[in-house]
C-alpha cells in the first residue's frame, strides 16, 4: 500500500475515490479520523455522512472541529440520484463560490459518503452500487477526494465486491492500494442492467394507454401510492415520476405503451413498457442535464424522485419505478 496523506490534498489530482472496507468501529476510526484531520490541517471542507455510530465516534475523538460537517445517513441521504446532486452542489459551492471561503482559497474539499444499502432489495442495491459507479464520472476532474465506507460486519460479500468494482482505490489504516476489481463505470452498469428481471408476482393493477390516457396513468399511480401509505408529498413525486416515463414512451417509443403495477412486501413497483427500441445509454438519467439541453429531463427527474430506477431492454423497454412504503403495524 502507499500512504496517502498529501496526495489527497493534491488540488491538481482531480477527483480521488476510495473504498474504505472495515469491520469494527476502530477500524472506521483509523481512517476516518486522519482524513478529517487532514482536511481540517488544510483548510479544506470536509463533509461527513455516515453511520449514527461512527458519527457519534468521530464526533468524540475530534472534539469541536472549524470546517466539518458532521451528519448521520438519515440526514443527509435521500434517493441515490437527489444525494449525488447534493454532494455535487455542496462540493461546487465551497469550490466555485468565488474561489474563496473566508477570503482563503479553497483548492480541495473532503466527503466521507456512507450509502444506505437496502440489503435484501435487488433492485435498490444495485441502485446504489450505479450510484458508486457513476460518481467517478459525474465528479471527474474535479478537485474532491471521497472516501466510501462500507461495514464488512453488516453487508454482504456481493456489496463488498460492489465497492471494490466502483472505486478505483481501497484505503485502509496502513494506506491506499488500486482496486485490482474495478471496473470502467460504463461496464459496470452494463453488467448490472443485464441482471435486470421482471418484477414477480402477480400485477396489482395492467393498463395499456396512449397519450390521451395520461391522466388515467396519473389516476392509477395516485391510487396506488395512496393505498399503500405513502405521503401525501411522496405520492405527488411517485405520479410525476412515472408520468414522466410514461410520456416517454408514448412519444419516444412505439405502442403498445403499458403499466403494471406490484405491490412487493416493503414497496410499490411502477413498470412502464414500449415496444420500441429501448434507452442504449446505461448512464441515461444519472447524469445532470446540460442546463440548455432540451433532452434527457424525464428520466433524470424520474431518477431524483425514486428509490430505484432500473431499464430493462429486449423484447421492447421496460423501466421499472420503484418507491418504498411504510410499514404498517
Amino acid at each position: 500500500m502507499q500512504c496517502g496523506g498529501g496526495e489527497a490534498s493534491d488540488p491538481q489530482r482531480g477527483f480521488v475515490h476510495q473504498a474504505l472496507i472495515y469491520d469494527s468501529d476502530q477500524g472506521f476510526i483509523d481512517v476516518s479520523l486522519p482524513f478529517v484531520r487532514e482536511g481540517i490541517g488544510a483548510e479544506e471542507p470536509t463533509l461527513v455522512a455516515v453511520q449514527r455510530r461512527n458519527v457519534d465516534n468521530l464526533r468524540e475523538a475530534l472534539g469541536d472541529a472549524d470546517g466539518v460537517t458532521l451528519l448521520s445517513v438519515e440526514q443527509w441521504y435521500e434517493t441515490s440520484a437527489r444525494t449525488r446532486d447534493k454532494f455535487a452542489r455542496w462540493a461546487s459551492a465551497r469550490l466555485t463560490n468565488g474561489g474563496h471561503e473566508h477570503r482563503r482559497r479553497i483548492n480541495r474539499v473532503r466527503v466521507i459518503g456512507e450509502p444506505p444499502w437496502a440489503v435484501g432489495n435487488g433492485a435498490q442495491v444495485r441502485d446504489w452500487a450505479r450510484h458508486e459507479s457513476v460518481l467517478n464520472v459525474a465528479f471527474d476532474g474535479l478537485p474532491v477526494t471521497f472516501i466510501c465506507p462500507y461495514d464488512a460486519r453488516e453487508l454482504p460479500d456481493g456489496i463488498i465486491e460492489h465497492a471494490q468494482a466502483t472505486h478505483p482505490e481501497i484505503v485502509d489504516e496502513s494506506g491506499t492500494a488500486s482496486s485490482a476489481t474495478y471496473e470502467d463505470p460504463r461496464d459496470f452498469c452494463r453488467r448490472l442492467d443485464s441482471e435486470v428481471r421482471a418484477p414477480e408476482g402477480t400485477t396489482f393493477t395492467e393498463l395499456t394507454f396512449a397519450l390521451g390516457d395520461l391522466s388515467a396513468v396519473r389516476r392509477v399511480v395516485e391510487s396506488a401510492a395512496v393505498g399503500a401509505g405513502l405521503a401525501a408529498a411522496r405520492v405527488g413525486e411517485m405520479v410525476l415520476a412515472v408520468n414522466e416515463i410514461s410520456t416517454n414512451a408514448v412519444i419516444h417509443g412505439r405502442p403498445p405503451a403499458k403499466l403494471r403495477v406490484w405491490k412487493p412486501e416493503g414497496e410499490l413497483v411502477f413498470e412502464v413498457s414500449d415496444a420500441g427500441e429501448g434507452i442504449r445509454d446505461v448512464l441515461a438519467g444519472q447524469l445532470r442535464p446540460a442546463a440548455r439541453g432540451l433532452g434527457g429531463r424525464g428520466l433524470w427527474l424520474t431518477r431524483l424522485l425514486s428509490d430505484a430506477v432500473e431499464v430493462r431492454n429486449g423484447d421492447g423497454c421496460a423501466v421499472a419505478i420503484h418507491a418504498t412504503t411504510p410499514r404498517l403495524n
